[in-house]
């Protein structure tokens, strides 16, 4: 089956935003292509580099279960090729991903796309055709460790912010620069983030903005990581989203080993996010977020998992105070929060304490080591402003990776329902949240067919 590029998509919708690319974002593309002419002489470079190509086919059946929510008949199919390179002279390296994707078959009941951006209705959304990453990265060897400094667009992962890579079927990245120290056991990360790529558009970068479209110059980013003797694992963030929002948060995870390949993980989390400035919405959004003289919401999350190499059993307990634990980066940001609560959505209002009961196996016993199935049921009865609350989330994820002749190639069905109850008591609440973690409802069926080749 052929990947259909559709004319009035990707082609030529996104004509005016290559056009307005900067200088700066020419300047690195100019500075990706030198490298890697350059480069190509250098034995280290090729011989060390990962190339692929990636085919997937995503099929979703979703709908609000007659509450408020999507609802989505979607069955798109996108390739990403990817090149990795290794190290020239151990100095410098060039990441590059270009993706494609398209739409098979769009619902005529469907009022919601994901994987694609709408067009002049639902059931006829825009291709997409784009580089997904384009980095150049350089390091330098110092004291017991290596300084790596980086620069263009690229998927970026951390704690409080995860451009998720799989979620949908092309990833989002973001554009900006970043400088990390490693050693061992240690490790300093900064990012500065100036543009954002959605996962369902075509496009270089958008300038990060509030609801109001207001321009925020920059999301920085700042973690440090300490691994103690112990085996334990300290982690503490802190970013800002410059005069509209600030996140910090602190994290410990220990591991008990118990002999024959088993294991006690245990971790503990505090957070807070509040509002930074003159950005901030503190009028409310309409639809998603109630107005506030100041914003203020922290958490606590702790978490203990028993797993073998076959199978993991766990629980989890996450409680919010202060406001509701809602509010994103900047207005396209996908959302990230990291407890145990960010589910297909937050458990994350004002007051909620949120009970999380987690179960995985792989089928290695029957003779199928290929085979996992994982899932969770997490809820909750409480929460600040509402009446009569509830919310339930129950997801299984059954996965299968083939061997052999068809390696490569993977299989997966995820099944999810999400279900949240309340109404505003008029009081503390005057109108329900439709935010992250608002009153919303979401069934989901998404089968993904993925298959990678490595050159």
């Amino acid at each position: 089956m052929g990947l259909p590029v559709r004319t009035a998509s990707p082609f030529i919708q996104n004509n005016k935003k290559d056009n307005e690319m900067n200088l700066r974002e020419k300047g690195l593309a100019g500075l990706l292509c030198l490298a890697s002419g350059w480069a190509c002489h250098a034995e280290p470079f090729i011989d060390d580099s990962r190339t692929s190509l990636r085919y997937s086919q995503f099929y979703w059946k979703e709908n609000d279960g007659g509450e408020v929510g999507p609802n989505r008949d979607e069955w798109v199919q996108a390739a990403l090729f990817s090149f990795n390179s290794g190290w020239y002279r151990d100095l410098f390296g060039v990441d590059y991903a270009y993706g494609l994707a398209d739409a098979l078959h769009v619902g005529h009941e469907a009022t919601s796309i994901s994987n694609l951006e709408a067009g002049r209705s639902v059931q006829s959304p825009h291709g997409i055709a784009k580089p997904v990453e384009a980095y150049l990265r350089g390091r330098l060897p110092v004291a017991d460790g290596y300084l790596q400094l980086g620069l263009g667009k690229k998927s970026r992962r951390y704690g409080q912010y995860y451009d998720d890579p799989f979620s949908r079927i092309l990833p989002p990245s973001t554009l900006g620069t970043d400088l990390e120290w490693r050693a061992e056991g240690r490790a300093l990360r900064y990012s500065r983030l100036t543009g954002f790529s959605a996962r369902n558009e075509s496009g270089w970068s958008d300038t990060l903005r509030n609801f109001r479209g207001q321009r925020i110059e920059a999301l920085h980013l700042a973690a440090v990581e300490w691994t103690l003797p112990t085996t334990s694992r300290l982690t503490g963030e802190y970013s800002l989203a410059e005069d509209y929002l600030k996140v910090g948060s602190i994290k410990l995870e220990h591991s008990l080993a118990l002999g024959d390949e088993r294991f006690i993980d245990l971790a503990g989390t505090l957070g807070a996010q509040q509002d930074a400035g003159r950005l901030f919405e503190h009028e409310g959004v309409r639809g998603l977020f109630e107005a506030e003289r100041q914003h203020r919401a922290r958490y606590t999350d702790l978490s203990l998992k028993y797993r073998t190499p076959t199978y993991t059993l766990g629980a989890a307990y996450n409680r919010v105070r202060g406001g509701d634990f809602d509010r994103p980066f900047f207005r396209q940001d996908h959302g990230t929060w990291n407890s145990s609560a960010k589910l297909f959505y937050y458990f994350g209002a004002e007051d909620e304490a949120m009970v999380k009961l987690m179960a995985g196996m792989d089928f290695s016993a029957f003779g199928l080591p290929q085979l996992r199935l994982d899932s969770h049921y997490a809820f909750s009865d409480h929460a600040a402003g509402y009446r009569d609350f509830s919310r339930r989330e129950f997801q299984s994820l059954l996965q299968y990776r083939f061997d052999g002749p068809l390696k490569g190639l993977s299989l997966v069905w995820l099944h999810n329902r999400f279900h949240t109850e309340g109404v505003p008591d008029g009081v503390d609440r005057r109108q329900a949240s439709r935010g992250p973690a608002g009153i919303v409802t979401h069934h989901a069926e998404r089968l993904y067919l993925n298959y990678v080749y490595s050159f």
